[in-house]
């Protein structure tokens, strides 16, 4: 009993460790010397940029940028402007939303280096979403380059330049990064380009994405930086996922470059919760030792950018960070399945580990790895349809998200270790365990090959397992029940969790819940690893370890399914928008919900759900509506500045004319229209939807309007429909709602659809 419970023991400080975070004990201190990085200090920034939401193209971000420019120009750095339009189609092709764009006006200051020559380039965003006050996205980057510029104006000065780019527009599609590498000279003089992100407001910062060839930037990494947290598993999957950061203009363009961002902490990440409030000064000065100490080992060096090397796989295990070039993973694999061959040779040789036996126990792990995927994902099943789909909400409890997370990892370990227990009296433990290294030897194999950057996750536990059965096959005498062959195929055991379940947790937080299948499957992946230790458990006990952990995994599922998902600090959303049809002179609430809550309620009394082609004239997506008093507002206007037909097109020029405070503004042209290509702003675009429409979404449109060219290859009459959007919903009108409950907030839709609730809308057509 006492063996069974050291055993256990160790695998449970396996996974500890390998969940503690790699990041900074604590903030440094205000009262540090200047020249070092301050999350005390920095959190005084953060305090005046993120007091309010300042989405592109407000009032509130104008501020946030005048005061950047304040403390920059103070610090004796160069400081300029890039004030443009940006437009980026990529996501009308992908997705098929409006085209986007928007008036930027991105920052660029400039501390003088020693030395002609390329420059290193810092950059982050300093615009929120728009309910968002972004005190982690993007507070922590801006704050992170100004408390890194302070320390740098501390400094003696570095050989290389150093350029902070504080873009504007990213949460809108990167309008400002994109605009300022196609139009700014200055982007041609970076040489290195250092991207500071968060999408989350606590937890470790993840160096999660790099250029290609980017070998010798990872040698800088783990020599110069204090606490790497970093898996070229992530730069795997992100090179494989549609999502961007201001960095992906720079990728595509073949800059050399690193990404960095915080990802726990989602249910805040986009939400009015973004608040100062809840910010980790821990958190931020993990970016800033990043920052600080990689400025300072980059611009300081001989060449800014080493020579170009080959990728790396590497890992951060525990405080050490382990990184070696691709072409080794294939040599580690071939050692670690060779180690397997031997074992499996001379074993079947001495008639210890017959093949067929092997191959049954090998049969038996994949039906452990299996049961346990499905298993999960039953269970994820019924507690997902017994919340109504609360448990998968961003916004949900982060404490029951992790819950729920952790629970399907150790619901996969506990299912594979009963169905192992299963077979034990059929199947020799002996055999179950080196049945379940053809699978590692299989995985280490398949990505070393497809996918070198997750290769270690396979590949060193494969290593432990096969050196520990070649020392066992070597000695006769070293059966499974001695303690010196406890020892060694637990270094194997322990391999395995602490480098799969930090993984399956990560993935967890990063994705959530509705990942049951993956989470489960990486827990089971960790107990095939651990089937020798099954001999420390007695036959009459071995039922003990999967039981209590099935039954635990079972609590931590279906506990979050009986009580509150949401609360005062990790509110609910719901939506409200006030919708003024100028053409029929009728308002009305508008929600996307799919009913109204306590609060919305108040407005939607008898409201319908059905399609309202005024405010999406491409869609038929129903929505709540119900009829509101109707309020005085400005609608949008059009001055036709030319006009040009010929025989069979038409050219027009207009100037669109918007109410006070708008801050988005969307122009549809219906397929009839026959729109062959248009410019907003001197920037040209296209026709990007199936359908036909011509549609774009503009942010901070200027007080004078914007300016639309058309080119159409008919000469008859162009329907233009506009949206005009204002934040805030009627005064008089929102009065009598009264204000939310704790536990509810505005949602901030996703920018495809409308923006955000809480907005005032006003819709207009014009035939042209």
């Amino acid at each position: 009993m006492l063996r069974a419970l050291l055993v256990a023991t160790v695998l449970v400080l396996a996974v500890v460790a390998g969940v503690a975070p790699v990041a900074p004990a604590r903030a440094v201190p205000a009262s540090a010397p200047a020249n070092q990085f301050s999350a005390e200090r920095a959190m005084r920034t953060l305090a005046v940029i993120a007091s309010k939401p300042h989405p592109t193209g407000t009032a509130a971000n104008d501020e946030v940028r005048e005061y950047l420019v304040r403390e920059l120009d103070a610090l004796g750095f160069e400081v300029d402007f890039e004030d443009t339009t940006g437009l980026t189609d990529v996501y009308a092709k992908r997705w098929g939303i409006p085209v986007v764009a928007g008036h930027v006006r991105n920052i660029v200051a400039r501390r003088r280096g020693k030395e002609p020559g390329p420059a290193l380039m810092l950059m982050a965003h300093y615009d929120s979403r728009e309910l968002a006050p972004g005190a982690s996205d993007d507070g922590y980057g801006t704050a992170t380059l100004l408390e890194t510029a302070r320390a740098l104006a501390a400094s003696a000065p570095l050989r290389h330049d150093v350029l902070l780019l504080l873009t504007e527009g990213e949460e809108q599609g990167l309008l400002g990064a994109r605009a300022f590498l196609d139009e700014s000279p200055v982007a041609h003089e970076a040489g290195l380009v250092l991207n500071f992100e968060a999408r989350g407001d606590r937890g470790p910062v993840l160096m999660f994405q790099t250029s290609e060839r980017a070998g010798a930037l990872i040698d800088v990494l783990a020599s110069a930086a204090p606490y790497v947290a970093a898996s070229s598993l992530s730069q795997e999957v992100y090179r494989r996922m549609p999502n961007d950061t201001d960095l992906t203009p720079w990728l595509r363009a073949g800059y050399p470059a690193m990404n960095f961002a915080n990802v726990d902490g989602v249910e805040r990440y986009h939400q009015p919760t973004d608040t100062v409030g809840n910010a980790d000064a821990t958190t931020l000065q993990h970016h800033g030792s990043y920052a600080l100490a990689l400025t300072r080992a980059f611009a300081d060096g001989k060449e800014l950018v080493p020579p170009a090397a080959g990728d790396q796989v590497y890992f951060s295990a525990g405080t050490v960070f382990v990184h070696y070039p691709v072409r080794e993973a294939t040599t580690l694999a071939g050692l670690a399945v060779g180690l397997l061959a031997i074992v499996m040779g001379v074993g079947s040789w001495r008639r210890r580990l017959p093949l067929g036996a092997v191959m049954a126990g090998a049969g038996v792990s994949l039906l452990a790895v299996l049961a346990a995927v499905l298993v999960a994902t039953g269970v994820w099943w019924l507690a997902d349809h017994a919340t109504g789909g609360a448990l998968a909400t961003q916004q949900v409890r982060d404490a029951l998200r992790k819950m729920v997370v952790a629970a399907l990892v150790l619901m996969g370990a506990g299912v594979a270790w009963a169905v192992f227990a299963i077979a034990r009296p059929r199947v020799r433990t002996d055999y179950l365990a080196v049945g379940a290294l053809v699978w590692w030897a299989l995985l280490a194999v398949a990505t070393s090959v497809g996918l070198p950057g997750a290769s270690y996750l396979f590949v060193w536990p494969l290593l432990a397992g096969g050196a520990a059965w070649c020392v066992r096959i070597a000695a006769r005498s070293l059966d499974g029940e001695r303690p010196a062959a406890i020892v060694l195929h637990l270094v194997a055991a322990v391999a395995a969790i602490f480098l799969l379940v930090p993984v399956a947790l990560q993935l967890g937080v990063a994705f959530g819940p509705s990942v049951a299948p993956a989470l489960a499957g990486l827990g089971a992946m960790a107990a095939t690893a651990a089937v020798p230790a099954m001999k420390s458990f007695g036959s009459p006990r071995r039922w003990i370890t999967p039981t209590l952990m099935i039954g635990l995994s079972l609590a931590g599922v279906f506990v979050p399914c009986v009580v509150p998902p949401y609360d005062a600090s990790s509110p609910a959303p719901d939506s409200l928008l006030y919708v003024v049809d100028a053409d029929s002179g009728s308002a009305s609430w508008v929600s996307f919900d799919d009913a109204p809550d306590s609060w919305t309620a108040r407005a939607l009394a008898g409201a319908k759900m059905e399609p309202m082609p005024a405010l999406m004239p491409r869609s038929k997506r129903a929505v709540l509506q119900a009829k509101a008093g109707m309020v005085a507002v400005d609608p949008p206007r059009i001055g036709v500045l030319s006009d040009t037909r010929t025989e069979a097109t038409r050219s027009l020029r207009l100037r669109v004319m918007l109410p006070a405070g708008t801050e988005i503004v969307e122009l549809a042209v219906p397929p009839d229209a026959h729109v062959t290509e248009a410019s907003v702003q001197g920037k040209r675009f296209g026709v990007e939807a199936d359908d036909g429409w011509l549609d774009l979404a503009f942010f901070g449109p200027p007080a004078a309007g914007i300016e639309l060219d058309l080119e159409t290859a008919t000469t008859g009459a162009v329907p233009l429909r506009i949206i005009a959007q204002t934040r805030g919903l009627p005064p008089d009108l929102a009065a009598p709602l009264g204000p939310r409950p704790a536990d509810r907030m505005p949602e901030v839709i996703q920018w495809n659809d409308l923006g955000a609730s809480d907005m005032t809308l006003v819709t207009t057509s014009f035939d042209l």
